[in-house]
């Protein structure tokens, strides 16, 4: 019997909401939730350390109990809410599941190094006692464990670190268990907290971050010909992915099929990026094969869109690769507009909008588009949403190194 992997579950803390209401109606309204930090001061810093996507309206403890809150790292936090918001959303009985056949895939970039690595080394440096519990609570894998403690999951756990598509690689791979018969449901997304005044001043080093002058909700432009670079920022997106014959069986409601992921490298730099599309071109249309569909057959590109010159131009290289004469044709929009750039968390992100655009057949927009840009000059769905038949999604995720995903999403039948 063919198995099928669906998506039945959602949740999300993200800059413009915590929850898939509030995310949603701040998308469809194209509402920025970029601005100056509030987690630290940054006063000291330089201008482009000054504009983050931060998470402002989160309580830990209406998500754990309050000596777990107290230990965990805000990564872990953020994953526990969005897994049980997911949990909740799909109404799916972990209990009724044999012990083996609910698993749990997390991805992160950067794990619990800001509120617990740096903290507990500042405390070493000044020859103070480390806090205990960090060296359980600071790795990867620790949101993937209390996410498995809080959903009673007794399957395989599974930690991605392929920074920003990690989110994708964690959901394509809860995908193939349900698919292959080695899980009936699985607890998949990635989780993102990596703002600090170090790590804002790691990734300004590297020359990434947006130099934008004006206010801080215009920073993030993707596509637009001023956009300077990106806007850090955090959160966390987790999906309850389920086989098609048990979510119909217990009359759940289904967001959409998965049909496919596919994945390529440039495999030449950690930094810099094949601006001719290539490797992006490759992933997309590998995709396509596995979900034996034509670039015709695609009705929204929910797309990477980081507000990098020149990863903005490679991606939109790479579509027009796939796509030809239909590139100009099909609307692809940046969610980065608006949340900014969470790392591993952002391809999460996209495939809960993704779901929600399926839902509503609303495009969310690409704002702060106002000069086009002669090497990004598709249809970005600029500054406002838009009602759209929307039957199928790709979806492109870009990492650090040159590493890119594409994921293919459906409605149900």
């Amino acid at each position: 019997m063919k198995r099928n992997a669906v998506i039945t579950g959602l949740g999300i803390v993200s800059p413009i909401g915590v929850g898939v209401d509030q995310f949603w109606e701040a998308a469809k309204a194209g509402r920025s939730g970029i601005g100056r930090p509030t987690l630290f001061d940054a006063s000291k810093l330089p201008p482009d350390c000054q504009i983050v996507g931060e998470v402002t309206d989160f309580d830990p403890r209406d998500w754990m109990p309050g000596h777990t809150a107290r230990m965990a790292g805000r990564f872990s936090q953020f994953a526990v809410a969005a897994a049980k918001m997911a949990r909740a959303d799909s109404r799916l009985d972990t209990a009724q599941l044999p012990s083996d056949q609910l698993k749990i895939s997390i991805g992160t970039a950067m794990n619990g190094q800001i509120d617990l690595g740096e903290l507990t080394f500042e405390a070493f440096l000044r020859g103070e006692d480390v806090l205990p519990w960090t060296c359980l609570e600071y790795p990867a894998h620790a949101a993937t464990s209390h996410v498995a403690m809080a959903a009673g999951a007794r399957g395989q756990t599974a930690t991605f670190a392929s920074a920003c598509a990690a989110g994708l690689d964690a959901i394509g791979w809860a995908a193939d268990e349900v698919r292959v018969g080695q899980a009936t449901a699985v607890f998949a997304g990635a989780t993102e907290t990596p703002l600090s005044e170090y790590s804002l001043m790691l990734f300004r080093s590297v020359g990434v971050l947006c130099k934008w002058q004006g206010l801080p909700q215009e920073a993030s432009r993707p596509f637009d010909r001023l956009r300077t670079g990106l806007v850090l920022a955090e959160g966390a997106a987790i999906l309850t992915v389920e086989e098609e014959e048990h979510a119909r069986a217990r009359g759940a409601d289904i967001y959409a099929r998965i049909l496919s992921s596919a994945s390529a490298t440039e495999g030449t730099h950690l930094r810099k990026v094949d601006d001719t599309g290539e490797a992006i071109a490759r992933a997309m249309t590998m995709a396509l094969q596995r979900a034996q569909l034509s670039p015709g057959e695609i009705d929204f590109i929910c797309a990477h869109g980081n507000s990098m010159e020149d990863y903005d131009a490679a991606e939109t290289a790479g579509i027009k690769r796939v796509f030809g004469r239909h590139a100009w044709n099909v609307p692809a929009s940046s969610l980065k507009s608006m949340c900014g750039q969470a790392l591993a968390a952002s391809s999460a992100m996209q495939v809960v909008a993704s779901c929600l655009t399926l839902r509503d057949q609303i495009v969310p927009p690409t704002i702060n588009y106002q000069v086009p840009d002669p090497a990004c000059d598709l249809d970005y769905v600029p500054n406002s949403s838009r009602a759209a038949r929307v039957r199928t999604i790709l979806i492109h995720a870009h990492s650090l190194g040159g590493s890119h995903v594409a994921m293919i999403l459906a409605a149900p039948d």
